[in-house]
């Protein structure tokens, strides 16, 4: 295996882990189309940051206790153990089969179960209060640039990865409850995760515009799963390896800034509540709008469902998807999306359309 290979191997494993990695810099700011649409490039998202009149705020995150993690085929080829039969469940991840290097040659398969996190905000095993979790300081508001563009069959987005609204303070302040989760965790480059910075990168992905879903799942390959365009910012995998490779909920493991994200590798993303700061949230009781896309170009939406009731994991598939109707490109339709809601996974579970492939900005650290 060459050398670029095995260090994409050991990254998607050892790299899950430390999902507290980013900060992001500094580019002009930018034009982004509105959340639910799929036209115009060039309208303005005037309002920023938290909006004053919230549809709904949960208080708790379900977590998974057992098995969180379902084993994929693997995600190159020249691995050392062979294709797993697994496959998708719902309230769990599906990640695609990796191997962790070892010296002097081989590998060891990584780890396919969820460790109890045992911090102040989690108890009864899996409920994570919102309250408790001891939340990253500040709210720094980092110049942001971000577009969408559409053709008849893509939908194009482009940015810094910089989200519209204010983010913790990263590197972590010393003094805040926040700085001892992350301390000691290794970062390469840096003494531990809490002194990782924010930093701009090349958010480039397109995806089709009128995406077709497939019978069976996609495991996920990379951390980045979809784009938030209401803030053009992305979403990561809910999984966070520490150093000894024990695999947690990233919500219940490690607290976040004031919007539910945090960095990795330098690039900032969302997990659990991650739509707190979006400028769009939708109305209690209605039908939630277009939060972002998925990198196979189905459309992820808010925890409300068509009827205005909020969306459970039993009303949802494997990939935490299913059929319903929507507003898509200004149109109703019917047609697959997938839901944020607070039981784990929380965004996705895997693909259920063909993932598109990413630039190495967005993978070479995952």
């Amino acid at each position: 295996m060459n050398r670029r290979a095995m260090k994409r191997l050991s990254a998607i494993t050892a790299a899950l882990a430390v999902c507290a990695t980013a900060s992001l810099g500094s580019m002009a700011s930018a034009a982004v189309a509105p959340a639910d649409s799929g036209g115009s490039a060039t309208a303005q998202i005037t309002r920023q940051g938290d909006i004053s009149a919230k549809p709904w705020v949960p208080t708790t995150l379900t977590s998974t206790t057992v098995n969180g993690i379902r084993v994929g085929p693997p995600a190159m080829t020249g691995m050392a153990f062979s294709r797993s039969s697994s496959s998708a469940a719902k309230n769990s991840i599906y990640v695609c089969q990796q191997g962790i290097p070892l010296h002097g040659g081989g590998f060891i398969p990584a780890p396919n179960k969820m460790t109890l996190a045992k911090t102040p905000w989690v108890s009864k095993g899996n409920l994570i209060t919102i309250s408790k979790i001891a939340t990253v300081p500040g709210a720094v508001q980092l110049p942001h640039n971000f577009k969408v563009t559409v053709t008849k069959t893509t939908r194009h987005f482009k940015g810094n990865g910089i989200p519209n609204h204010p983010i913790g303070i990263f590197p972590i302040p010393r003094n805040s409850a926040a700085y001892s989760y992350y301390s000691p965790m290794p970062a390469q480059g840096y003494p531990n995760a809490a002194e990782i910075p924010v930093l701009p990168y090349d958010l480039d992905v397109t995806v089709p515009r009128n995406p077709k879903p497939n019978a069976t799942p996609t495991c996920f390959a990379h951390l980045t799963e979809a784009i938030a365009t209401q803030t053009g910012s992305a979403w990561h995998v809910e999984v966070a390896p520490n150093a000894q490779l024990q695999i947690f909920d990233p919500n219940a493991a490690l607290p976040t800034d004031r919007c539910f994200g945090h960095p990795y590798a330098g690039m900032y993303h969302y997990h659990g509540y991650s739509w707190k700061c979006f400028p769009n949230q939708g109305a209690a009781g209605k039908p939630s709008p277009l939060y972002g896309y998925a990198i196979d170009g189905f459309g992820i939406y808010g925890p409300f469902g068509e009827n205005g009731k909020l969306v459970h994991n039993t009303d949802l598939d494997v990939c935490h998807g299913h059929y319903g109707r929507i507003k898509w490109d200004g149109v109703w339709k019917h047609m697959y999306h997938y839901h944020l809601n607070t039981e784990f996974p929380y965004s996705m579970g895997c693909f259920r359309g063909t993932p598109v492939k990413l630039p190495d900005s967005m993978t070479m650290n995952s």
